[in-house]
């Protein structure tokens, strides 16, 4: 029998059927955005009233992916709601405040500026629409110059550009010298204008975040303030990210970037400690000349880890897509465009990956029957030379050759399989498109099985597979590994173990079709 030319034209096909679903996961995507942006007609949104009750008029904001509230009395947003399927939820104010939890003044800072030698701009600001088209919103906040109005001498006016279909947006400060003389605006060791952001990230569930040191083309990342505040400084911007969402804070010119951590206690104390962050960063100090005027852009992203979404931005390095995790996350993309349903796109993107890699495991599969199969001359070798080794493995290698045996064919495979499965999971774990989907009788592929039905079947399944073993000390080697298989799993996102349980049901139905192509050589 050819098993070669059988196994040839089977990759070749299965490698050609994959590039296809690439291919047209990515067109589809492609002409999918152009569709929706061609027929979709919301309006965006921008009405000036007095939101929060206390006679001023504040800007309410709605695009397509947020809505903001940018409030009268500081001039920085007091709300900012993210809108989707997967994350109806606010980036601000906190969530744990519903929960019990209260956060200190000095810990609040939502987008906001002030100079790093002044107190802020304390002062109520005219909230105006400046300007409002089918793709941007622009609100302006003016400063009344007044006494209140004034820190050091200098005024302020504040720019908001919201745009239609990004988490992305930008803030123009633009800093007025009201005095008739030169200004210098801070000090070489504070800086000037100092921007930030605070508590962190709180959304549910409430994981640890890491903060990320931004460059030109680059994220550096740290495990904590004190890391961070150590470090070189030779960033342009700050930021923060857990697991699912982000919170950027880019100057795109170098800035002192800096960090701080803090704990939050809930008024019930059965309640855990969460640790959050206030992030911010400095710019250099600067003159203004007499009634001169000078204005700083800063770009914020605040919204989900999507890919898409920060490489409009040139973030995508924030994610922790890599080449491989991209593929297969647009294959995954593409099924869930074909099937409106993530756990069945897990599932079918499982057994494509598994497809693809069938070739590898069968030639693995046949590798190890060789082997066994000249087993017994192996041993027979041995038991001639075993007080001459040199002349063992030499014998050994002819034979290897006499019946075109490699002995590294049973590894070589189970090695180039291990990057595409790590990928895959990798791209489960940190899709944030399963976060709050539900499949079956799951209610979001972001969290446990509740009723812990796919780890047991996980671990049932390992047991079978033990079943099967024909070594008893395997067998009792392995004796304890469904119960730990079990105990790693219950607790893993639901996403992930559709993706297990799948994979090992594919791979199990492989192993058995490869199993009877191994006893068939053995037979020969």
């Amino acid at each position: 029998m050819n098993f070669a030319g059988k196994n040839f034209s089977k990759f070749s096909f299965l490698s050609r059927l994959f590039c296809f679903f690439v291919f047209l996961g990515m067109l589809f995507q492609a002409t999918g955005a152009s569709a929706q942006g061609a027929v979709d007609q919301f309006a965006m949104e921008c009405l000036i009233q007095d939101v929060d009750g206390d006679g001023y008029r504040d800007a309410s904001i709605e695009t397509d992916l947020i809505r903001a509230v940018i409030s009268s009395k500081t001039g920085a947003p007091s709300v900012y709601f993210l809108k989707g399927k997967n994350f109806e939820e606010n980036m601000y104010p906190p969530v744990l405040q519903d929960l019990g939890y209260s956060f200190a003044d000095e810990d609040l800072n939502p987008f906001v500026a002030k100079l790093a030698t002044g107190t802020g701009f304390k002062n109520l600001f005219n909230i105006e629409l400046e300007e409002r088209s089918a793709d941007k919103i622009i609100v302006r906040a003016n400063a009344s110059f007044d006494a209140e109005a004034v820190d050091g001498g200098i005024g302020v006016a504040i720019r908001y550009t919201f745009f239609r279909q990004t988490y992305n947006f930008s803030v123009d400060y633009i800093l007025s010298n009201l005095a008739e003389k030169l200004v210098t605006v801070g000090s070489e060791s504070a800086g000037s204008l100092k921007f930030s952001f605070g508590p962190g990230l709180f959304m549910d569930p409430f994981g640890p975040s890491t903060i990320l040191g931004l460059k030109p083309g680059a994220v550096e990342s740290f495990s904590d303030a004190e890391a961070l505040n150590k470090a070189e400084q030779n960033f342009t911007g700050i930021g923060l990210k857990d697991q699912y969402f982000a919170i950027l804070l880019d100057a795109k010119t170098p800035v002192k970037i800096a960090a701080r951590d803090f704990e939050v206690k809930a008024a019930d104390e059965k309640k855990k400690i969460q640790k959050g962050h206030v992030i911010s960063f400095t710019l250099p100090a600067f003159n203004l000349g007499a009634k001169e005027s000078r204005s700083f852009t800063f770009d914020v992203y605040s919204g989900p880890i999507l890919l898409d979404q920060l490489q409009k931005i040139n973030r995508g390095m924030v994610s922790e897509y890599g080449f491989l995790s991209t593929i297969l996350l647009r294959i995954l993309q593409f099924f869930y465009n074909m099937f409106p349903n993530y756990g069945l796109a897990i599932v079918l993107l499982t057994l494509v990956v598994r497809l693809v890699l069938y070739p590898l495991t069968l030639k693995q599969t046949k590798s190890m029957a060789h082997m066994q199969k000249i087993q017994p001359k192996v041993q027979d070798l041995k038991d001639r030379f075993k007080d001459n080794p040199q002349k063992f493995n030499e014998e050994v290698l002819k034979l290897y050759q006499k019946h075109n045996v490699n002995p590294l064919g049973g590894c070589l495979p189970l090695l180039l399989q291990l990057p595409i499965l790590i990928a895959l999971y990798n791209t489960i774990r940190i899709a944030v498109e399963l976060r709050k989907t539900p499949f079956l009788w799951i209610s979001d592929l972001s969290k446990g099985d509740p009723l812990l039905i796919l780890p047991i079947a996980i671990a049932a399944l390992m047991y079978y597979q033990q079943g099967k073993m024909t070594d008893p000390q395997q067998q009792q080697m392995m004796a304890f590994m469904p119960m730990f298989m079990f105990v790693i799993t219950w607790s893993l996102p639901a996403g992930l173990l559709v993706y297990w349980f799948a994979s090992s049901v594919i791979g199990l139905l492989q192993q058995l079709q490869a199993n009877r192509i191994a006893a068939a050589i053995k037979e020969e």
